[in-house]
């Protein structure tokens, strides 16, 4: 726009005249393109000569609206719900209306007053609930790039006493986001009963307005606290403003151009404030100083559990036809019901779980193997066909006696994994004849030095003597039984 000092006598002499006419400043300034501060300034120089001067009607504000002999039409058009877009071309099309857009915009403002939004404050009991939410902070130096950049500014607050909690982190996770409300309730020196947050990814995974699904590990820390999550409604970010509200006051007043050299450094600042300035403070609503209500709401504070939360990852691994899914290239069994399915894993710093897809239950639990290509492998994931160990069929002969005990383990000793024939060979051999006997043949190999399976058999067949069929069998029946049942079936046949 041009400049005072720029003005040529012509323009000059135009915006004077303008002025005579009764024009206002803002229309003048509309119209011809110059700056109102230098029409404002020809308006003073000319003074009293236009105080005598008469308005004439514009569609500025404060004057009369060229709207007003259309007024009829207007006021009978807004109930009907009809915006001032509408009614302008109804009012250029059908009633020969030749003035400004704006201007009925402006008049049907006047006819249809904003209705104020009423909000109501939600207090709380001492130790109920507390809000959390991320908002941005100060600008600080990374590490990596050496720019200044603005971390996350993480904030908890408890809703009765008004008492805060600050953190800044460069980058945010499911686990971080955790650690922070672990390191927020240890600074209060408890935790509230209800917890109202967003709903971010780190703590809800799929929003809803009835059914919101919560992040797992979020889920699992907070219940280990004894916290109840309150994920606010979808878009209605105002349920939790105690918390909105002290992240500008944070941004605006502690953080408001400065600048820091690291994170720690920030959170110490932010530290030394809250405590000489925040926690001092009277509050603008509850009219009180917050360390004095704190110093109330902290009897009222869940206590601590003895341990904190111990951290695990969640991913998910297909069951593989052996019954075992691979994890960091381990194997860890699971039911063989879930072979061919996806499952959830949680593995943590020393210890893996197999969950439920369905019910969410853990249904294994491993120790972390000690290296890649480790099996860890439960007995009952085991398949029937699978052949028992070598060491539990050497226990099972052992409670024959000492000798049958000692072959046994020496057999194992001598040929490892591969003495497992030769164990239920002996197992054959305690079938056959009785167990004294077959005690005294593995004592006498052993004595001998012998550990062959082929002796002990040679040895038993010239100084022991087999068992006799009993008459009696636990699944065979006497062979009276039979003889009764083929007179029965044959009682009246034809000869």
């Amino acid at each position: 726009m041009p400049c005072m000092n720029r003005l040529s006598m012509n323009e000059r002499e135009s915006i004077i005249g303008l002025l005579r006419l009764g024009w206002k400043q803002r229309r003048i300034a509309r119209e011809t393109g110059f700056h109102r501060a230098t029409i404002a300034k020809i308006a003073r120089e000319l003074g009293a000569e236009l105080q005598n001067v008469p308005e004439v009607a514009t569609d500025s504000p404060g004057s009369r609206s060229s709207c007003e002999p259309y007024r009829v039409f207007i006021e009978a058009e807004v109930p009907k719900g009809r915006n001032a877009v509408a009614i302008y071309q109804d009012l250029v099309e059908h009633h020969g209306y030749g003035g400004a857009y704006n201007a009925v915009k402006r008049f049907v403002s006047k006819l249809r007053p904003p209705e104020p939004k009423v909000s109501c404050r939600f207090e709380t009991e001492p130790g109920q609930e507390a809000q959390v939410d991320y908002g941005e902070g100060a600008l600080t130096r990374h590490l990596k790039t050496g720019k200044y950049r603005r971390p996350r500014l993480f904030v908890m607050k408890l809703s009765n006493s008004r008492r805060a909690f600050r953190r800044v982190v460069w980058n945010s996770s499911s686990e971080v986001w955790c650690k922070l409300h672990e390191a927020a309730f240890a600074y209060f020196g408890g935790t509230p009963r209800t917890i109202r947050f967003d709903n971010l990814k780190e703590g809800v995974l799929k929003p809803d307005v009835y059914d919101p699904q919560l992040n797992a590990l979020y889920a699992k820390m907070l219940e280990h606290y004894g916290v109840i999550a309150l994920p606010c409604r979808p878009y209605a970010p105002d349920l939790k403003g105690k918390v909105e509200s002290e992240i500008g006051y944070t941004q605006k007043t502690a953080l408001k151009g400065r600048r820091f050299e690291s994170l720690e450094e920030q959170n110490a600042y932010l530290d030394r404030w809250d405590e000489r300035w925040a926690m001092t403070r009277i509050h603008g609503t509850t009219k009180r100083q917050v360390r004095a209500m704190f110093e109330e709401e902290r009897p009222f504070l869940q206590p601590l559990p003895p341990a904190r939360f111990e951290y695990y990852r969640i991913c998910e691994r297909t069951v593989h036809f052996d019954a075992h899914i691979e994890v960091d290239g381990a194997y860890y069994s699971a039911p063989p019901r879930y072979v061919g399915r996806k499952v959830p894993v949680h593995v943590g710093r020393l210890w893996l779980r197999v969950v439920d897809p369905t019910t969410h239950e853990c249904v294994r639990e491993h120790l972390i193997a000690l290296y890649r290509g480790q099996r860890r492998t439960h007995d009952a994931d085991r398949p029937k066909q699978t052949p028992i160990k070598v060491e539990r069929l050497a226990e099972r002969i052992g409670c024959a006696g000492p000798g049958c005990r000692a072959f046994a383990d020496k057999l194992v000793e001598d040929r490892g994994a591969v003495a497992l024939r030769a164990l239920y060979g002996m197992l054959d051999l305690l079938r056959r004849y009785e167990a004294t006997a077959v005690d005294r043949a593995c004592a006498f190999a052993v004595s001998s030095g012998i550990s062959s399976f082929k002796f002990l058999r040679a040895y038993l067949s010239h100084h022991a003597t087999p068992l006799r069929l009993g008459a009696e069998h636990r699944i065979i029946p006497e062979i009276q039984t039979y003889a009764i049942h083929f007179s029965t079936l044959t009682q009246g046949a034809p000869s």
